[in-house]
């Protein structure tokens, strides 16, 4: 690897806007170097990272990053990367396109296995074809907060009877952070109109209090373990809702600092049952990514000690918060 280190950000198209602020805001040491549809690199000007510290870079927009090692094609990558240092035999591969079609077969390339889900503090070497003869690879460290899977990309089926992308928003969510469902745990869904978000949690065996003035798809509302209070989270004091609550999960159409601040006075309620929120951050404004720490910290105030933000495949101009205890 050249002295001079460079880093790669992997993104939702489109929101590469909401990366490249957050860049700017939080990490100014990294300047943009080369940018497309879904994926960035900087230079870093700062302290260089190694493939242990590289894991401390946390960016909300990105759905993965790593260090920049170099361009390649399918039919040099191989020594390409043995030539970067990178031990393509120990590290584990993934392997994944980014705004294009690649015939690139990376498990015949290597002659081994590619795209395993990856533990906690294996190295992961990143192949990104970014056309068809054209790959771009870096590598990064598994740590809290790192998705396990390429890119973020994990197989989800929907049911066809899904009332709405609420549905696949919370799927990834959980599935991605390894957040494991208990049959029988009550949930409140705040923001839960049509139901998505309620429908997977009421077919995973929960019990759902959907709290939302607007109408949910029948589908969810004639459910035995579902039921809905027609209310605005604003309008609601302890005393309305349902005792030993497990979780809460949000996703409102207002201001996220005051929907923030609205759940987390309620959540009070539950400081003996609690064991997170799941909360999305529309962000209608892009002051909102200068709160990312600010709004951590409030969840941190209130008594949670593992906090994530990030943004999943399924997310446009949001992302979540999940804080657990």
């Amino acid at each position: 690897m050249s002295q001079q280190q460079y880093i790669f950000v992997c993104t939702n198209p489109g929101n590469e806007i909401l990366l490249k602020e957050e860049i700017k805001i939080f990490y100014p040491e990294l300047v943009l170097s080369f940018s497309k549809k879904g994926f960035v690199t900087f230079k870093n000007t700062g302290v260089s990272y190694d493939l242990k510290t590289i894991s401390q870079l946390q960016l909300t927009f990105a759905t993965r990053s790593g260090i920049f090692y170099g361009k390649s094609t399918p039919e040099n990558i191989v020594s390409d990367v043995k030539a970067s240092g990178l031990d393509s035999e120990d590290f584990m591969i993934h392997s994944f396109a980014i705004g294009c079609e690649t015939d690139f077969d990376a498990q015949a390339a290597f002659g081994r296995e590619i795209n395993e889900y990856s533990a906690e503090g294996k190295i992961v070497i990143d192949l990104v074809s970014l056309g068809p003869n054209e790959i771009w690879f870096g590598a990064h460290c598994v740590a809290n907060g790192c998705t396990r899977y390429p890119n973020s990309m994990v197989e989800i089926e929907t049911p066809e009877n899904a009332v709405s992308k609420g549905y696949l928003k919370l799927f990834q969510i959980l599935k991605l952070y390894a957040v494991k469902l208990f049959k029988g745990d009550l949930w409140l869904d705040f923001g839960c109109a049509p139901g998505g978000a309620s429908q997977l949690l009421l077919d995973e065996g929960c019990k759902v209090v959907g709290i939302d003035p607007a109408k949910i798809s029948p589908a969810v509302a004639i459910h035995k373990n579902f039921s809905h209070m027609k209310r605005s989270v604003q309008d609601l004091s302890h005393e309305d809702l349902p005792e030993d609550v497990r979780w809460i999960h949000a996703d409102i159409n207002i201001n996220p600092k005051q929907s923030i601040k609205e759940v987390l006075r309620l959540a009070k309620k539950y400081n003996r049952t609690l064991k997170g929120i799941i909360f999305t951050v529309q962000v209608v404004k892009m002051e909102y990514i200068e709160n990312i720490e600010s709004f951590e910290d409030q969840f941190y105030d209130w008594g949670f000690h593992n906090i994530i933000s990030r943004q999943i495949p399924s997310h446009k101009k949001e992302y979540v918060i999940i804080a657990t205890r």
